[in-house]
């Protein structure tokens, strides 16, 4: 393979060139397909906080695999190779050749970047909560070296859990750049941090933001954070907290109308549905034809 095979390449020449990535979490083939309908979409990123949730049914701590990763990873990244698909590897998914085995076969499957976290794996949280504990910071370089050096040229969003406060998440913002990564992240951060981020970053990789729902950076237009020197915003939950709160309402809608299914103007059909599904369907049969 040549590095133009991989679209980690491709991700890196696209922001070197001053573009902004906006990316939609996703959670899997059905959330990515929706995302992808829309031509402004760009980038896809597999939240682990999202994967969790959808797939589990349980809480951002921990939780997921690496099989798990890989195998969302590999549908999506299937269906949709004309977009910039990022994948959540938390803190690395396991120890040290865990993580390089992961960063392979993600860059392997043509995964762009991977996320990777320093947060503690028994203390792992979505970066907009409280409780977070992160590794100490040469066992953090140590693993993103690692990474760095397996993911090549897939790229590495190095992201740092430690606190704005006393000046470490800085600290480590640094060091990320130091042992060679191209985008960093502080996460959890407030927008009145962000000026601070780019002065430690003064251009010598890019920086993305990351929104949650209800989370600590309050959310503007995309263009807004590119003038603030942003060049990826990540918009981690926008399909699954709606989608979330669209199941509750149908339910208690039935629970409370003797079972009927509710019926609104501009509901999906199935005849709308299966369109979708086959649309998709017949793009992945179109990219994989020889």
């Amino acid at each position: 393979m040549t590095l133009k095979t991989y679209s980690g390449y491709d991700l890196l020449n696209y922001l070197d060139a001053g573009n902004l990535l906006v990316n939609v979490g996703v959670f899997n083939a059905l959330s990515a397909m929706t995302a992808a309908q829309f031509p402004q979409t760009k980038g896809l990123f597999i939240s682990g906080l999202g994967f969790t949730y959808s797939h589990l049914g349980w809480p951002d701590v921990g939780l997921i695999d690496s099989i798990d990763v890989r195998q969302v990873a590999q549908i999506i990244r299937g269906n949709h190779p004309d977009l910039f698909v990022i994948c959540d590897i938390d803190s690395g998914l396991g120890g040290l050749e865990q993580l390089r085995r992961t960063c392979v076969e993600l860059k392997n499957l043509g995964v762009a970047a991977v996320q990777l976290e320093d947060q503690t794996q028994d203390d792992k949280r979505c970066g907009h909560m409280a409780g977070k504990v992160v590794r100490p910071r040469d066992e953090a370089i140590e693993r993103l070296r690692v990474a760095l050096s397996a993911a090549h040229p897939m790229q590495i969003i190095a992201r740092t859990d430690a606190p704005m406060e006393n000046g470490e998440a800085l600290q480590r913002v640094e060091a990320f750049i130091q042992a060679g990564t191209k985008i960093v992240l502080v996460d959890g951060i407030k927008e009145k941090d962000i000026a601070a981020v780019r002065a430690t970053v003064n251009g010598r990789a890019h920086i993305m933001v990351n929104i949650v729902g209800g989370g600590k950076l309050a959310q503007r237009p995309a263009s807004e954070f590119h003038k603030l020197g942003i060049s990826i915003v990540n918009l981690s939950t926008p399909l699954l907290f709606p989608a979330m709160k669209a199941m509750k309402e149908t339910m208690e809608s039935m629970v409370q109308g003797g079972w009927l299914m509710p019926e609104k103007e501009n509901d999906m059909t199935l005849a709308m549905a299966n369109e979708m599904v086959t649309s998709n369907f017949n793009r992945f049969v179109m990219h994989n034809s020889a």
